[in-house]
């Protein structure tokens, strides 16, 4: 038997669902072969791993333990984080809000164009946009 076909079959034999010929085949392989013999002892430590997992019961009261440790921890004045740090953090956060909306607004003015910086041309300050886009001249009446 070769090592391929023997660790196919390592699952069958674990479980003892192969047949008599094929089982002692399997046996007499993971004595002489070094290989499988160590991927069968991890199958097996792995299904024992599994199997002590199962038992373990949850402990139907510790959700409740948990929940009084809680209600002590409050009962007794324990504060989760320091005072100052649970007023630094609004305060920080609003000096930094504060400062990015007066960053943005300089910003902002830094774009505008200065005003008579060019003069506009005469022909265009005498154009009457008004008469060109008359409201009338889109009208169907």
């Amino acid at each position: 038997m070769n090592c391929q076909l023997c660790q196919k079959e390592l699952d069958a034999y674990r479980e003892g669902k192969l047949p008599g010929d094929m089982m002692t085949q399997v046996e007499s392989h993971l004595r002489a072969c070094e290989t499988c013999s160590g991927i069968y002892r991890l199958q097996v430590l792995a299904d024992k791993v599994i199997d002590q997992e199962i038992e373990i019961e949850s402990d139907p009261f510790l959700a409740t333990r948990i929940m009084a440790g809680i209600d002590n921890l409050k009962g007794s004045g324990y504060e989760p984080a320091n005072v100052f740090i649970r007023v630094l953090k609004p305060v920080l956060g609003t000096a930094l809000m504060v400062a990015a909306i007066f960053f943005g607004i300089m910003l902002g003015n830094l774009s505008q164009p200065v005003k008579d910086r060019e003069r506009i041309p005469v022909e265009l300050a005498l154009i009457d946009d008004a008469a060109i886009e008359s409201v009338n001249i889109f009208s169907n009446d």
